[in-house]
């Protein structure tokens, strides 16, 4: 209820000319029924005032999805209010350059979504989930650390990502920052963020399996990016929408927001919704001549 009180303030204030044309209209039609000297009463023209304004608060009712097409793209962007763990589709799970796993001491948090991700669908197995990325990162290059002791010592480059695939599901762990060997993140940016997107759908769209990608908003959590959710969201709207104007990397990309997280950290849904639209129906057009330009894949 708390996220519908905090979204529907913007609606109204945005629909308040749809409520005021409405009862324009209806002064109008009065005053043509008045001109043929046809009478309704007062009470009827009650009924519809707030039959009228009901719709228009029904129809505008904040909601917990949206979903756009991309101009000219059998491609869908969906901003969804939930769990990112319940959707259907394969899922971009943030993580560190090293891809440790431990959780101990909160090296890794368990709140965070490879805490989630490992407690839902790797509890007690978390030597296959090291196994599986091991061996994805077989033939990638990595720097050998000598400060690290009861965590893994080797460090590759950010948006390295590897497909982890367990019991039917499907999960992209993306290197989006660089820890110490305590596992605070070191030196947190936004080109860290926009440096790991552009690899994540280069890696997608060579290796995937164009389904429906889930993804949290990331490096907003532990790794410290000063940048507010909201940044964080155009970024990763507009990287993918950047990424499929030369080939198709996804049928849709779900972008998962928790419920607690848009009144905690005032996400306005109305303003990311605007910025959606606007990107997948004119930027889209410019983000395409850019890319024919210069090639960008």
């Amino acid at each position: 209820m708390e996220y519908f009180i905090k979204n529907i303030w913007p609606v109204l204030k945005k629909d308040v000319i749809s409520i005021l044309a409405y009862i324009g209209a209806i002064v109008t039609i009065n005053d043509i029924f008045g001109f043929f000297d046809v009478t309704i009463s007062t009470k009827l023209y009650v009924i519809i005032l707030i039959v009228g304004i009901i719709v228009v608060i029904v129809v505008n009712w904040p909601k917990r999805e949206y979903l756009f097409n991309i101009k000219n793209r059998d491609i869908k962007i969906k901003l969804k209010i939930g769990d990112l763990l319940k959707e259907k589709a394969a899922i971009v799970v943030p993580t560190n350059s090293t891809f440790d796993t431990n959780t101990e001491n909160d090296f890794i948090s368990i709140n965070s979504v490879q805490g989630q991700v490992q407690n839902k669908y790797f509890k007690n197995n978390i030597t296959t989930l090291d196994y599986l990325i091991e061996k994805e990162l077989e033939d990638k290059q990595y720097i050998e650390l000598k400060d690290r002791e009861k965590t893994k010592t080797k460090r590759y480059e950010i948006g390295t990502t590897v497909e982890i695939n367990q019991n039917g599901y499907r999960f992209y762990f993306l290197a989006d920052s660089d820890i110490n060997a305590k596992g605070k993140t070191i030196n947190p940016s936004t080109m860290n963020i926009t440096d790991s997107l552009s690899r994540l759908w280069q890696h997608i769209g060579e290796y995937g399996h164009v389904e429906p990608i889930a993804i949290p908003i990331i490096g907003t959590g532990r790794m410290g990016i000063v940048d507010s959710r909201e940044e964080i969201l155009k970024h990763i709207i507009f990287s993918f929408v950047a990424n499929n104007t030369t080939k198709k990397i996804a049928t849709e990309l779900i972008i998962c927001i928790r419920k607690d997280d848009v009144k905690k950290y005032n996400i306005d849904i109305n303003k990311i919704v605007e910025y959606i639209k606007y990107t997948c129906e004119y930027q889209y057009e410019k983000i395409k001549e850019i890319n024919n330009g210069i090639g960008i894949e």
